[in-house]
């Protein structure tokens, strides 16, 4: 009899609610570790506005069940992966694994420093530029990832995911270790268009190195990349017009080298490629079929979003 009042009681709730209650409880957390200002919650309202165009036929309780763990694993890998970043660092500039130093021969190119960038350069555009530069590394990435959870993909969440931090990372970390390339600024003794305070000589030299491919770049290219997959204009407008910007805010801010810009696409693309094989093999091979026929049960939209 309890039993009985129990499975009543399960079904009598409105768990959808409950899940967006959740859902959004979640991104709000994602936004205060991230320390979000008001224009990066403005740029994420107006890029969830067409997301009806890219919503996948699934029911929102079945989503639910694993989107809202995924975006949770992706929520505690942001709020313990930037210290895990700066001990990987540490740790290669005191074992200095460093064969190939770039500076002078990086500063020889012409144009390589993007002084360019700078011809149109006022105090307006320096305050906005640093802005982008020091939320595009996260931002751009969180920007798809929620959205993507919104149009109820599993696929989507995973593909920007991986094509982001969850493997560039591993990837990037070899050029760190062997090239060793500072910013362009501290290259050329000019300031800190950052306005960076650092405590002592070595966390200077640390925050400055490790430019060879520019991860910025990668990073917001990447996502761009896979923007412009999508269906909503607004949100391809907005995330092309926005990662440009992060692109073009490390050379304006004199961070990264020209060279490191187009390495950094050309990383992006690789990683964005080996990304969709990836799920294209997961998808496949690996994922358990009880999963699929729960997950798509009743919807054709589904079924194509398991399997592509």
């Amino acid at each position: 009899m309890n039993k009985l009042k129990l499975n009543a009681l399960v079904k009598s709730q409105d768990w959808t609610m409950f899940g967006i209650i959740a859902s959004i409880y979640l991104v709000w957390r994602i936004g205060t570790v991230g320390n979000w200002s008001k224009e990066c919650w403005i740029l994420l309202l107006i890029c969830l506005l067409g997301i009806r165009k890219d919503q996948v036929d699934v029911d929102w309780k079945r989503f639910f069940l694993f989107g809202i763990p995924l975006l949770g694993v992706f929520y505690y890998f942001y709020g313990t992966g930037n210290g895990f970043w700066w001990r990987i660092a540490n740790w290669m500039f005191e074992n200095n694994r460093h064969p190939w130093h770039w500076d002078a021969y990086m500063n020889a190119i012409p144009l390589n420093t993007g002084g360019w960038a700078r011809w149109i350069a006022s105090p307006f555009l320096d305050k906005a530029m640093v802005w982008i530069y020091n939320y595009g590394f996260v931002l751009s990435l969180w920007i798809c990832i929620v959205r993507s959870f919104w149009t109820r993909s599993i696929k989507k969440m995973l593909s920007y995911a991986l094509s982001g931090h969850m493997l560039q990372f591993p990837l990037i970390l070899p050029f760190y270790n062997l090239i060793l390339l500072h910013e362009v600024w501290y290259v050329n003794k000019q300031p800190d268009l950052l306005h960076r305070v650092f405590t002592d000589e070595n966390s200077l030299l640390v925050a400055t190195m490790n430019c060879f491919p520019s991860m910025h770049t990668s990073i917001s290219f990447a996502m761009l990349l896979l923007a412009l997959r999508e269906k909503d204009r607004i949100f391809k407008t907005m995330m092309v017009t926005y990662c440009a910007a992060i692109i073009f805010s490390t050379l304006y801010l004199q961070i990264h080298w020209l060279i490191d810009v187009f390495a950094g696409m050309l990383f992006a693309f690789g990683t964005v490629k080996l990304s969709d094989l990836l799920i294209r093999i997961g998808s496949k091979n690996m994922l358990p079929t009880t999963f699929k026929k729960f997950y798509q049960k009743g919807t054709k939209a589904a079924s194509n979003e398991i399997t592509i």
